[in-house]
């Protein structure tokens, strides 16, 4: 595995709300398609407990930049005691809600450098030295990225904007 640096970390949205869970999935499932990033479900699990149903979903981004550097926006989603409403635009959801954003920069990815020490040792001088410049800017787009789909998510759920 390559190097991952945590960028964001405790960004999070969390309310209760009442909202179309569809439409929630598609408005973020057009963000990531719309900034090129390659959109995973790597978690989905409903849970009733006691007549109560839950359910945490981990939604997973990835960009490559190049064929070094690549960066992933994590959602790890949780909806507890929740129950299915009829409204006039359809079925919504509405119980405790809690998004957690996070954001993460991986160099090597692709472990082309990292399996001998040798070249383990002159990764860490390409990244420190050669690369600093285009790491910042990938640093900063991964920032804005992460917070714009953040104040997206936000405005989605009718909250005010972060700034």
């Amino acid at each position: 595995m390559g190097e991952v640096d945590h960028i964001i970390k405790d960004l999070v949205i969390e309310k209760k709300a009442k909202f179309n869970m569809i439409d929630l999935y598609r408005t973020l499932k057009a963000w990531f398609d719309l900034h090129i990033y390659v959109f995973h479900e790597r978690n989905y699990e409903d849970i009733i407990k006691n007549g109560k149903k839950s359910v945490k979903i981990k939604w997973e981004g990835r960009k490559l930049f190049d064929d070094y550097t690549s960066s992933k926006i994590i959602l790890n989603i949780s909806l507890k005691n929740y129950e299915i409403i009829e409204t006039k635009q359809g079925k919504s959801v509405e119980g405790d809600l809690k998004i957690s954003f996070e954001g993460d920069l991986e160099t090597d990815y692709e472990e082309k450098w990292s399996k001998k020490p040798v070249m383990r040792f002159f990764r860490s001088i390409f990244d420190k030295y050669l690369t600093a410049n285009k790491r910042e800017k990938y640093e900063k787009e991964l920032i804005e990225d992460t917070h714009d789909i953040y104040n997206r998510t936000k405005s989605y759920l009718n909250l005010h904007k972060f700034t």
